[in-house]
């Protein structure tokens, strides 16, 4: 027997045993639990409950496809580890060429701290007068300003300062429209739209370098019209810049245009509208129903690429498939003027001699009509003689 019992003092709760047992049950305890513990450290498994393991199957699932709707709406990989990770120390940022401040503008564009603000949500319609464009312009001067830095600042090579994309013009009509802008600039589909009303200029970047080039050509022979009036063309100082990711979008079919198909009757203009006001520096320039399809015209590609993700997680657009349509403005440019156009003078008619003012009032035929009632005056009158001779008989 493994324990001497000498004395029970208290059958039911106490015993008595000798010291030296005591002490064996102590090492054995001791040893026992270093066992548990070192089996617990060395061990790559982790027992949580059934519930507890099917809730992580379920984010697990959800964070893959919330990844991946995100790269496919044109975020790129860079931007989204930086959502995820958060931002690499200032060490990284310098040493790396890929950092968020530095080549990618559109880090800035999709960060939530940007377009969550309150301050710079457009609630514009299309026509913007001075003090409605005064919001806009604050609104998305900086950033834009920005995008314009990143390509002066990358164009140390002689491969990026040859680039041109970014045309712009001066002297624009009072209360110019973006409708306006993509009305009058043909010849190659538009990479971003920048309009500062007050001062009444606009940047047009173009996707391809050579489109800019021809327009610029059509510009110095043909003049460029904008709402009926000629505005003057030039190279802007600060080229656009084009993100590879951007780029890869817009040959796979991107645009600054987005469709959306069968869409269904609960989606109104002003439904549209709400869901996009809170990207930073999107403009929708007009939104048309036509065939059972919604077409929305924005300001630029990049914006529109996060438009279009932006409403495929919303689940009032679910069971619509979303996508671009090519740009107007890839139309050629017409080589006629489209400036106001001068009323066409009617000729003048030859003046004519009127002896009679009432001749004025005679018709074609009017000759026959006098001959017809000369014959008539003629035969009353001989009447008129017969019956008096018969009196006289």
């Amino acid at each position: 027997m493994l324990f001497e019992i000498l004395s029970v003092t208290m059958p039911s709760s106490f015993i008595t045993v000798e010291k030296r047992h005591f002490e064996s049950l102590l090492q054995r305890a001791e040893a026992q639990l270093s066992l548990e513990n070192s089996n617990s450290t060395s061990s790559n498994s982790v027992t949580i409950s059934n519930l507890e393991y099917q809730n992580l199957l379920a984010i697990s699932t959800q964070f893959t496809k919330l990844k991946e709707s995100l790269l496919n709406g044109g975020l790129s990989q860079e931007t989204l580890d930086i959502l995820i990770y958060g931002s690499p120390p200032p060490s990284d940022l310098q040493n790396d060429g890929k950092a968020c401040s530095g080549d990618f503008p559109e880090c800035k564009e999709n960060l939530p701290d940007s377009k969550t603000n309150p301050t710079h949500s457009h609630k514009h319609w299309g026509t913007y007068d001075e003090d409605d464009e005064e919001g806009v312009l604050l609104a998305s001067q900086d950033s834009d300003r920005d995008d314009y830095e990143i390509s002066s600042r990358s164009s140390g090579s002689s491969v990026a300062s040859t680039l041109q994309r970014t045309v712009l013009l001066r002297g624009l009509p009072e209360r110019v429209t973006h409708k306006d802008l993509v009305g009058a600039v043909k010849g190659g589909a538009l990479l971003h739209i920048y309009l500062r009303a007050r001062e009444r200029m606009a940047s047009i970047s173009f996707v391809e370098e050579t489109n800019a080039q021809d327009f610029m050509q059509h510009a110095k022979h043909h003049g460029v019209y904008v709402a009926g009036r000629r505005v003057e063309a030039s190279w802007n100082d600060r080229q656009f810049y084009l993100p590879p990711f951007v780029r890869t979008k817009i040959n796979n079919g991107a645009s600054r245009n987005l469709v959306i198909y069968n869409v269904q009757p609960n989606i109104t203009e002003w439904l549209v509208r709400k869901d996009l006001d809170h990207i930073h520096n999107l403009i929708v320039i007009s939104v048309i129903f036509k065939q059972g399809n919604a077409y929305i015209s924005t300001n630029s590609v990049h914006n529109a690429l996060f438009a279009r993700s932006c409403m495929m997680s919303r689940l009032t657009y679910k069971g619509m498939r979303i996508g671009f349509y090519p740009d107007e403005c890839s139309e050629p440019p017409t080589k006629a003027p489209t400036g106001p156009k001068k009323e066409l003078q009617a000729p003048s008619k030859k003046s004519v001699s009127v002896l009679n003012r009432f001749q004025l009032l005679s018709l074609d035929g009017a000759e026959e009509d006098e001959s017809e009632r000369e014959h008539e005056q003629a035969g009353l009158d001989s009447y008129r003689h017969n019956t008096a001779l018969k009196v006289q008989q």
